[in-house]
C-alpha cells in the first residue's frame, strides 16, 4: 500500500489593520458622498443635542438652587424708628441730604438740610462678616424683585452703595449685627427712606458717628436702646 504524504496549505490569517483602513476609507467616501443638504441636517440635529444638553444642565442648576421665598413680615426688636414728617413733606428733590450708618450704635441717620429726617435702627455684619466703612453713593435702586444671589433671600427696597456688593435694604432687625454685610432697615422705616433717596445720595459709615455739623443738635433719647448692640 502506497502513502503519499499531504500538503499543507498555509492559512491566509486577515489583516485587521487593512481592515480597518479599508473601513474608514468607506466612511470618508460615504461622508463625502453626503449630499449638503443632508449635511447641513446633521449639523441641525448635532446643534439640536447640544442645546438639549445644555437646557438640561440648566435645568438641574435650578433644582440646585432654592428659590427665594416671599415674605410679608419682616422683625423689628426695636420699633422706635423717629421719622420727621414736616422735614420730610416740606423738602424738594434737589434739598441737600446724606445718610449717615453708625456701626456702634446700630443707627441710620437720613440728614436734610442738616437737620435729622430719620433716625432708625439698623442691622449690619454679625460676627465673621464685614460692613464696609467709608463714603459711598447710592448707585442702583431696586424697590421690588431684588434678590441675593448668594444668599437666595428677596432684598426690597434695594439701594447698592456705589460699585460694592452691600446695599441698604429691608430685612429682620433682632436687635444686634446679624446681616452678611449689608444694613437691613426695619420694614416701617425701609419704604420712607426709598421714597425720600435717590441715585447719588452720599452714604456714610462710621464705626461712631458725633453727630458734628447739624444745624440743630440730636442725641437720641434712650441711650440705653443700644446696650444690647
Amino acid at each position: 500500500m502506497e502513502y503519499h504524504a499531504r500538503r499543507s496549505v498555509p492559512v491566509r490569517r486577515p489583516n485587521f489593520r487593512n481592515s480597518i483602513s479599508g473601513i474608514l476609507l468607506l466612511l470618508a467616501l460615504s461622508f463625502s458622498a453626503v449630499p449638503e443638504s443632508e449635511a447641513g441636517l446633521f449639523d441641525k440635529i448635532r446643534a439640536n443635542q447640544k442645546a438639549r444638553a445644555a437646557q438640561k444642565a440648566r435645568e438641574e442648576q435650578a433644582k440646585r438652587t432654592p428659590r427665594p421665598q416671599y415674605r410679608s413680615y419682616y422683625h423689628d426688636a426695636h420699633q422706635d424708628a423717629y421719622i420727621n414728617e414736616a422735614l420730610l413733606a416740606a423738602d424738594d428733590e434737589d434739598a441737600d441730604r446724606r445718610i449717615v450708618i453708625d456701626i456702634a450704635r446700630q443707627r441710620a441717620f437720613l440728614i436734610i438740610h442738616d437737620l435729622v429726617a430719620i433716625d432708625t435702627a439698623v442691622s449690619t455684619a454679625r460676627g465673621g462678616k464685614y460692613t464696609p466703612r467709608g463714603n459711598f453713593q447710592i448707585t442702583e435702586r431696586v424697590e421690588t424683585g431684588k434678590t441675593s444671589t448668594i444668599y437666595h433671600v428677596y432684598m426690597p427696597y434695594w439701594q447698592r452703595l456705589s460699585q460694592t456688593a452691600v446695599g441698604m435694604h429691608v430685612g429682620d432687625l433682632p436687635g444686634y449685627p446679624a446681616s452678611a454685610g449689608c444694613i437691613r432697615l426695619p420694614q416701617s422705616v425701609g419704604p420712607i427712606l426709598f421714597e425720600n433717596t435717590q441715585r447719588g445720595v452720599p452714604v456714610e459709615i462710621v464705626d461712631s458717628w458725633n453727630e458734628s455739623g447739624l444745624s440743630i443738635p440730636y442725641s437720641l433719647p434712650s441711650p440705653e436702646l443700644f446696650a444690647g448692640a
